[in-house]
């Protein structure tokens, strides 16, 4: 026990020289018509000296987003570029030396695994605030609002009002996640989205210059073993489309709900975030014409399949 608490105490000391507390201010009209400012607060963290990464809603709408870094300065901050299917947004302050965080693998996380949430909840800004707790569940998809959010990782760690953007860690100290929502009616259920698709992003970010996400044009979960029995489906890996949106690629190739994709050309696809990934990839290295091979009863089909 005193190892894993000396442990903690090394994660943290090293980590929250890498977090910064986010401030917003966004312009609101009051019931008399008069205009107002509303603040709000959030969190991110460096990803390199300069680049911050936070959750989308957290400066969606804001007039002025400014940083507190960890020495206490505090700095403007500008939008580089967002994501608010993936709630992923990506900030630029000027002259700093942020120190970097360590980017994990969250393909290896599994359920019951300690994870550290760190963040700065309910606008205290002082010094950040940790809480411990364990991976609840992987893969669950939520709605906020008029958007669904799509294989999230579920924990117990507190996540508050002002956490959201800040990374969930594992015990060697790397990124798994990012902080982005609680369920108000519940306790002890937060999300983040895994950290994987954050390196996606930012590698198509560096080569390309913005964050251009190409689309099936599904709303799917990942398939294992207990939902293909469930649903007498023949295969146990893959990615179950649940919804197919109108007038997009899916839907004019005819893939329909109940399909299972099981392949990106010769690329297995066992989870809906390795789909995501694979298609942004494909699309950095300027590959816009792909295969899927989709499952449909006993039937297995390759569908040609062009990226927009």
């Amino acid at each position: 026990m005193k190892r894993l608490e000396e442990g903690i105490i090394r994660i943290v000391d090293d980590v929250k020289r890498s977090i910064v507390a986010i401030i917003t201010t966004k312009i609101m009209v009051t019931d008399l018509l008069e205009t107002a400012p509303l603040r709000g607060f959030g969190t991110g963290f460096a990803v390199s000296d300069n680049l911050i990464v936070t959750s989308y809603h957290v400066i969606h709408g804001a007039e002025t987003i400014t940083t507190i870094l960890p020495e206490g300065d505090i700095v403007e901050a500008e939008i580089v570029d967002y994501d608010p299917e993936f709630d992923i947004a990506l900030l630029r302050v000027e002259n700093t030396k942020l120190k970097s965080v360590n980017l994990g693998d969250s393909d290896k996380l599994r359920v019951g695994q300690l994870v550290l949430a760190i963040g700065y909840p309910l606008g205290m800004t002082d010094q950040p605030t940790v809480t411990l707790g364990v991976i609840s569940a992987l893969g669950r998809t939520i709605r906020i609002g008029n958007t669904v959010i799509e294989e999230l990782i579920q924990t117990d760690a507190s996540i508050n009002p002002g956490n959201s953007g800040g990374p969930l860690l594992n015990l060697n100290g790397e990124v798994v996640g990012i902080n982005t929502a609680i369920v108000a009616t519940a306790q002890g259920i937060g999300f983040a989205i895994p950290i994987n698709i954050v390196k996606v992003i930012i590698e198509e970010l560096i080569k390309i210059g913005k964050i251009i996400k190409p689309r099936i044009g599904i709303y799917g979960l990942t398939l294992n073993k207990t939902i293909a029995k469930y649903y007498n489906i023949p295969v146990s890996k893959g990615v179950l489309v649940v919804q197919v949106i109108p007038e997009t690629p899916a839907h004019y190739l005819g893939i329909k709900s109940g399909d299972v994709i099981t392949h990106v050309d010769d690329e297995e696809v066992d989870t809906l975030t390795k789909l995501k990934i694979i298609l942004i990839k494909r699309y950095i290295e300027g590959k816009k014409e792909l295969y899927l091979t989709v499952v449909r009863g006993r039937s297995r089909y390759k569908l040609k399949l062009y990226l927009t």
